[in-house]
């Protein structure tokens, strides 16, 4: 995984090259792909083992974890949020992206911010940028890590470690979806590496690849 920025300056080298419309086509196709299984295998969880899983629309702590994703998803939602997003919605998503950026740069072991003096005094900041009142503002293009997350366990504790609330207990995700997801999702990986890029290398944390994709001025430099 990439943690020190070298992609933002390699972007146009090789973004423009790596996602074009075909990749975009790409991208959306395999997400198609893995509702239909995620469907087909909670279905088959529920029948054959009466596992119901226990997320829910507005059950949003899994927005509080580090979401990652690859370049190939990343463009292609920077290439939603252009094309759906007002400028007002695409103002109001920057703010809120580069005040995640501020609390990620304040969390243990990152350099202190003296401008935010308890890093819970801004909570909001905590969660995807992509969030509005508990509900995913790009609910179609939601990333893979999004898409085949699904737990059946207690939802609070899926809330996210530097959450006051949040408990001890680890949430038990149903594996078994992601397995079912995986020859769908690995196709994304193939096309990455058949373009000469490193996949591994293109991961970083969604609200990064936010700046880098929109040429944010607060972007890892």
């Amino acid at each position: 995984m990439v943690t020190d920025g070298k992609l933002a300056a390699d972007y146009d080298k090789f973004g423009i090259a790596l996602l074009d419309t075909r990749q975009d086509d790409l991208v959306n196709s395999v997400y198609s792909s893995v509702d239909e299984a995620v469907g087909r295998e909670l279905n088959r969880l529920y029948v054959e083992e009466g596992v119901i899983p226990t997320c829910k629309p507005g059950c949003a702590y899994c927005c509080g974890q580090h979401i990652l994703t690859n370049i190939a998803e990343a463009q292609a939602l920077v290439h939603y949020i252009k094309h759906e997003f007002s400028q007002d919605q695409i103002e109001d998503l920057r703010i809120r992206t580069q005040q995640w950026h501020e609390w990620d740069e304040t969390r243990p072991g990152r350099h202190y911010a003296t401008h935010i003096d308890n890093q819970f005094e801004c909570s909001s900041y905590h969660y995807c940028p992509m969030l509005i009142e508990g509900k995913c503002s790009a609910y179609s293009m939601r990333p893979l890590i999004c898409r085949t997350h699904f737990v059946c366990s207690n939802p609070p504790a899926c809330r996210p470690f530097y959450d006051p609330e949040s408990i001890e207990d680890d949430p038990v995700a149903l594996a078994s979806v992601i397995v079912a997801t995986n020859p769908f999702s690995v196709r994304i990986r193939d096309s990455i590496e058949n373009t000469g890029f490193n996949f591994c290398g293109s991961i970083m944390l969604l609200p990064h690849w936010l700046a880098i994709g929109m040429n944010w001025d607060f972007a890892i430099p």
